[in-house]
């Protein structure tokens, strides 16, 4: 756009030029001839056309010097190819001529003072170009960098979510830890010493009282065991714990798939995440992987894991000792596991959901 500027510019001051003379045919084709020439020039980019147009022009510029006034029109493609030893052996001599054969005259001066003006607005257009390159680049680069920063911003807010739930849990199974030990143990230690009560009595009413008091200790003792089961067993966030194996391991990025909506025992959730830091680790050891991933979905009658990677090179016996352990944690809770070493490496576990008393005595 600054280029077509330019030239208009220049246009206009040949034609003021032209106007100063007195008009004849040659005038008019002068006008057309440059235009022709300028339009070609910025069609045709290359430097051999551009030299080879402005060239054509000059020498018609020797021919007729009505040519001459438009000169540093044609002159601003030649300095837009740049500047080479064609254009001081052959394109600057060839200008000096065109206007040592048009004479020494006011617009001979006024001609010179174009061409400097063309050579000097094609210097401001390269820095204005330059400018709008560096202001795009600066542009791109911050908005490079907000988009860095946000993104930043957002796995820290992630992670620090997470750390506030692993610390959330963690303070769940201390308080469980702390009934169990104490409270609990003070409980059986009632139980026991009223169940010793009730064995050296001999008065009828106090046995009875006595009777009352163990069962009432006794439920007590149940209440409590069952609120530290649930307890500790919310203070394990599966998929929390998944994601922090995740974010420790650096060995290449994990993508998780968790779609666990129900209640797990505390056993198979500890036997999940002990199965996928094992697969990890095999990762980190024996494989070359570049990505890997882990699913875990909840299904109607079963639960299901998969953990696949795509190294190469893999075999069935990848992770020796690990793989053995993973089989037998799956096959305590009458799971199935099923390992395909083609195309990577995957690790395919099903462990059925364990069905309810009242559904198993039904049965």
């Amino acid at each position: 756009m600054k280029a077509i500027e330019d030239k208009l510019l220049l246009l206009l001051c040949g034609c003021i030029l032209m106007m100063t003379q007195s008009l004849t045919v040659y005038s008019v084709v002068s006008l057309l001839v440059c235009i022709t020439v300028s339009a070609l020039a910025g069609v045709y980019t290359e430097r051999k056309y551009v030299y080879t147009l402005a060239t054509i022009y000059t020498f018609l510029c020797i021919y007729r010097t009505e040519f001459t006034g438009f000169l540093p029109l044609v002159l601003y493609d030649v300095f837009v190819c740049g500047i080479s030893v064609y254009t001081a052996a052959v394109m600057l001599p060839l200008a000096a001529a065109s206007l040592l054969v048009s004479g020494i005259s006011i617009n001979t001066a006024f001609i010179l003072v174009f061409i400097l003006l063309s050579y000097f607005l094609y210097r401001r257009a390269v820095m204005l170009e330059r400018i709008r390159n560096e202001l795009v680049r600066q542009r791109d680069s911050g908005k490079e960098t907000a988009m860095l920063l946000e993104s930043k911003n957002m796995e820290l807010m992630e992670k620090q979510d997470v750390e506030i739930r692993l610390a959330t849990l963690a303070e769940r199974n201390r308080i469980a830890r702390e009934i169990h030990d104490n409270v609990g143990h003070m409980l059986s230690r009632s139980i026991l010493q009223v169940g010793a009560m009730i064995t050296v009595n001999k008065d009828a009413a106090a046995g009875e009282s006595l009777n009352r008091l163990k069962d009432t200790l006794s439920h007590a003792m149940d209440s409590i065991r069952q609120s530290v089961h649930d307890l500790h067993n919310e203070s394990i966030d599966l998929n929390v714990q998944v994601k922090a194996l995740i974010r420790d391991f650096s060995f290449c990025p994990v993508q998780l798939d968790y779609d666990i909506d129900g209640m797990m025992d505390s056993g198979l959730k500890y036997a999940l995440l002990s199965i996928i830091r094992e697969a990890l680790s095999n990762i980190a050891r024996h494989s070359d992987a570049t990505r890997a991933s882990i699913t875990l979905r909840e299904h109607p009658g079963f639960y299901q894991l998969i953990i696949q990677d795509n190294g190469q090179g893999a075999t069935q016996t990848r992770g020796g000792m690990g793989l053995n352990s993973m089989s037998e944690r799956v096959t305590s809770f009458d799971g199935n596991i099923h390992i395909d070493s083609r195309n990577g490496f995957k690790i395919f576990i099903s462990i059925p959901k364990k069905q309810p008393l009242s559904e198993r005595s039904d049965s």
